[in-house]
């Protein structure tokens, strides 16, 4: 039987990963710190490590004897700091788990017989684009350490890739919406809008309302997240995972408002700093590499919600 290490798998994205895996019959180890992931979403077929990969930048004795007992395959890293308003404030955070401790996570998963990495980036790394829709060839320039932390962990797993002969997949992630997603954190703008419109709560935008996004169900993620278990012998990948689709926050607000019989209007606030104003993102290597595109448009996504 496969093994596979997924990191984050408590949290949005990570969660609904370990599910599918499960589902396809694959062994499932997880190491999440529930610094956003939750315990209720655990499965009860995978074998938990609650531990914060920060630790591995002091110590990789605990890494190792989960790799050693479990003989691990395949690495999903899916856990970051991905609260842009947080990498602002403390950058060397961000670059310490984004960056630097991906790259030890990595080296010593290659050193205990890894032969495959995937990981999540972010359409982040691009900044703000210079033509729509953007592709895997536009010039990379981060607004915000985000952006900057998860780009040169790109270039760390390239490098990796390079060095170790090994395969390795990074996914440039869109707006990634869905179950489990919480609106209780930043960044998860319908999981945000879906609570306050339940509730009847009036609605914030940081910005006129014309800045525009990929929004993406995480169904569709994970399917090109497990797509690339069976493509072997490739090095290292580059792959955007956008639906071609932009759709202004307006847009977005109207539809769930239609969606929820919501009548209240939205409050309009000031830009933020590193929001990128827009964003929409091809697909095409990723149909030629693992067979993928996005098949759950937003409207109907958003009526999966309920």
């Amino acid at each position: 039987m496969v093994n596979i290490l997924v990191t984050g798998g408590c949290g949005f994205i990570g969660s609904n990963l370990v599910d599918e895996l499960i589902k396809l019959e694959y062994k499932v180890h997880v190491i999440d710190d529930l610094s956003t992931g939750l315990k209720e979403n655990c499965n009860n077929s995978a074998n938990y490590y609650f531990i914060d990969i920060l630790d591995f930048l002091h110590s990789t004795k605990e890494l190792k004897k989960i790799l050693e007992e479990n003989s691990c395959d395949v690495l999903y890293h899916l856990a970051a700091l991905v609260d842009v308003r947080k990498t602002i404030d403390d950058p060397l955070l961000a670059y310490n788990i984004n960056s630097l401790a991906t790259h030890v996570l990595s080296e010593i998963s290659i050193e205990f017989g890894i032969k495959k990495i995937i990981f999540a980036s972010t359409s982040a790394v691009y900044g703000e684009p210079n033509y729509f829709p953007v592709n895997e060839e536009h010039e990379t320039s981060p607004i915000s350490p985000y952006g900057l932390s998860k780009l040169c962990a790109e270039q760390s797993l390239k490098y990796l890739s390079k060095l170790k002969k090994l395969d390795v997949f990074v996914f440039r992630l869109p707006n990634v919406y869905g179950p489990r997603q919480r609106p209780d954190l930043e960044g998860g703008v319908i999981s945000i809008f879906y609570e306050k419109m339940k509730k009847r709560q009036p609605v914030s935008f940081f910005g006129d309302g014309q800045q525009t996004r990929d929004w993406v169900h995480v169904s569709d993620i994970v399917e090109a997240l497990t797509l690339a278990l069976s493509k072997n012998g490739l090095g290292y990948q580059l792959i955007s995972l956008g639906s071609g689709k932009a759709s202004s926050l307006i847009e977005l607000y109207n539809y769930m408002s239609n969606e929820l019989n919501y009548d209240l209007d939205p409050i309009i606030g000031e830009p933020r700093e590193g929001d990128i104003k827009h964003m929409v993102m091809l697909a095409n290597r990723a149909k030629r590499i693992i067979d993928w595109k996005a098949k759950i448009g937003l409207k109907m996504g958003i009526r999966m919600l309920a």
